[in-house]
């Protein structure tokens, strides 16, 4: 990434300690003198921020990064490891919401959560459409749901079952495990079963092609899971709602998805109906060690 300024070290705070150039060796070279100072002509800098952040005494300014953006850490706000587990297994998908809104400021703390979501070359390359009127809520449903009963047709014609067989293999196993699955959405159509009356919906999106954009949206939108659970909010992953979205140019202008996006995950958000007093069971990793 291109700059305009250049780094600088405050001589009278700086220690010589090294750590700038060790967490950043490609902007940082030692002098002569044995000095560390910042290299000429610096490009390759995606303002990451790892050379202020490690410094110990706050020596180095950097253009890129306002006064103030390398906020202090501190020991005390390290949750243990058992800690952090209990926390992590109080999250499970939430499908049952009071009917209340989430506020503005709620949702404003969800999306600082997920930027704080690791992200391929600092490029905050993720976008957020937060949909919290009702009646689009409830026409998004309505419409993935009509989808679905169209796809489920097309899977039982023979003709279309054949297509899918033979020219799109790997959509068709997965169509098939779901299967059972539409049959329900299909039949219970006096209940949500798209959005789950939710009253939030947020879709997270990158321009299309970007390479890390699927990693980086998936990424973000966990954090938002977990900032939703620190909240007292429930939230859960609607995967019928990502792929119609994206296919469907309709949707999409419902959505508002800006032009040549992606959507590569989408979540409802709402407060939950009633508290969950055990974790939800889980099957062991499965890790090869090599």
């Amino acid at each position: 990434m291109a700059m305009d300024g250049k780094i600088s070290i405050d001589a009278a705070k700086c220690t010589d300690c090294g750590l700038c150039a060790q967490v950043c060796f490609l902007n940082y070279e030692k002098g002569e003198d044995g000095k560390v100072r910042p290299k000429e002509g610096l490009l390759c800098c995606a303002a990451c921020g790892h050379c202020a952040a490690v410094c110990p005494v706050g020596a180095i300014t950097h253009p890129l990064l306002p006064a103030g953006a390398c906020e202090p850490l501190h020991e005390a706000d390290r949750p243990t490891y058992e800690q952090y587990m209990g926390f992590l297994r109080m999250r499970r998908s939430r499908r049952e919401f009071k009917d209340q809104p989430v506020p503005r400021e709620a949702i404003a703390k969800l999306l600082a959560a997920a930027n704080q979501a690791p992200n391929g070359l600092n490029r905050h390359n993720v976008h957020y459409t937060v949909i919290t009127d009702r009646a689009v809520l409830r026409e998004l449903s309505s419409r993935v749901l009509a989808g679905t009963g169209k796809l489920m047709a097309l899977l039982r014609n023979p003709l279309g079952k054949a297509f899918f067989r033979f020219f799109k293999p790997a959509v068709y196993h997965e169509l098939q495990f779901f299967l059972p699955l539409m049959d329900q959405l299909a039949s219970l159509k006096s209940r949500d079963l798209v959005c789950y009356d939710a009253p939030c919906a947020i879709l997270v999106h990158t321009a299309e092609g970007d390479l890390c954009g699927p990693e980086d949206a998936v990424y973000a939108a966990a954090n938002i899971q977990y900032a939703a659970e620190a909240l007292g909010l429930g939230t859960c992953v609607i995967g019928f709602i990502t792929n119609p979205v994206n296919a469907d140019k309709g949707l999409k202008a419902l959505v508002r998805l800006p032009d040549g996006h992606k959507v590569h995950t989408s979540l409802v958000v709402g407060y939950p109906q009633f508290r969950y007093l055990r974790a939800a069971a889980k099957a062991a990793p499965k890790a090869d060690y090599i």
